[in-house]
């Protein structure tokens, strides 16, 4: 649930960022603004990536379905985690690396879609419920193409991140139907 509010705080603060930069791609040393999108669409990774490692550990009987899910899950944490390092400037001046961060968001949603079919198999989670773990991985990638096509006058800068607000409204959903169903964690 907290990764997914991240991901609608960071859609929040990257439309006044993007009317800020215009068509230039925002840097996370540039401004407070863009230290605060890129923490939160960061720490929505990091949250994302633990989460969906900690949906493997409670499918223990399918472990060779779900474990591929589980690899992807640690490398979307592995990928957040450096950027994190990064934002904090220890390591020279603060910054984003935009690579980490679209693979992170790809391996997590492969996770997703993998794990999404492993729950599916094992009775830890009602069936809508798993199908929606896989349906969320698979429509992020979607959008996220998507959000590429030119909107007519709207601006870049509203559509560009809205697949991450949809993907996170629908992340909230389901961690409160996961926390609602007793054993899912």
């Amino acid at each position: 649930m907290l990764g997914g509010l991240l991901w609608l705080v960071a859609y929040g603060l990257s439309v006044p960022l993007g009317r800020e930069n215009g068509a230039a791609r925002a840097e996370a040393s540039a401004s407070g603004l863009s230290q605060a999108y890129f923490a939160a669409f960061t720490g929505a990774l990091l949250c994302l990536g633990v989460s969906l490692a900690g949906l493997h550990v409670r499918l223990w009987r399918r472990r060779k379905t779900s474990l591929v899910g589980l690899l992807l899950a640690a490398l979307t944490v592995a990928l957040a985690s450096t950027n994190a390092a990064l934002l904090t400037g220890l390591l020279g001046p603060p910054r984003f690396e935009h690579s980490h961060g679209g693979q992170g968001v790809m391996a997590a949603c492969a996770s997703a879609v993998l794990l999404g079919l492993a729950s599916w198999r094992e009775p830890l989670l009602p069936r809508r419920v798993s199908a929606a773990v896989l349906a969320t991985g698979l429509l992020t990638v979607v959008l996220i193409f998507a959000s590429t096509l030119p909107f007519g006058p709207v601006p870049a800068y509203v559509v560009d991140d809205l697949p991450f607000a949809l993907a996170g409204a629908a992340w909230m959903a389901l961690g409160a139907a996961m926390r609602a169903h007793p054993g899912s964690g």
